[in-house]
């Protein structure tokens, strides 16, 4: 399934759009929020980027492969690497982290 943001804005309407029966999800009662526990999603994570230059040694095949995408390929490498570090150091959404589990 695709991500909310890989989505047009006529396709995020026909999603709202469609009729879905929610009569069997349970009623959200004061009792059951005070149960939750607040998630900072992804997004908090998000910086203005300062950009730096430097010099990289890539394999040529990936090089060759970014240049071949057009205009912009440099932005392109920094977003894969940026998706990557983002993977390992920012909590995912919806889970807690690791120090949460350990005291179950």
């Amino acid at each position: 399934m695709a991500n909310k943001e890989d989505r047009t804005d006529k396709e995020i309407e026909e999603l709202r759009a469609r009729d879905i029966d929610f009569s069997d999800i349970p009623e959200l009662t004061p009792q059951f929020m005070s149960t939750l526990e607040r998630i900072v999603p992804r997004e908090h994570f998000k910086v203005v980027p300062v950009k730096k230059a430097i010099s990289i040694k890539l394999d040529s095949d990936v090089l060759e492969y970014y240049r071949s995408k057009g205009k912009g390929y440099q932005t392109k490498i920094n977003a894969v690497l940026r998706q990557d570090m983002l993977r390992e150091t920012a909590p995912a959404y919806g889970k807690k982290e690791e120090t949460d589990k350990d005291t179950r």
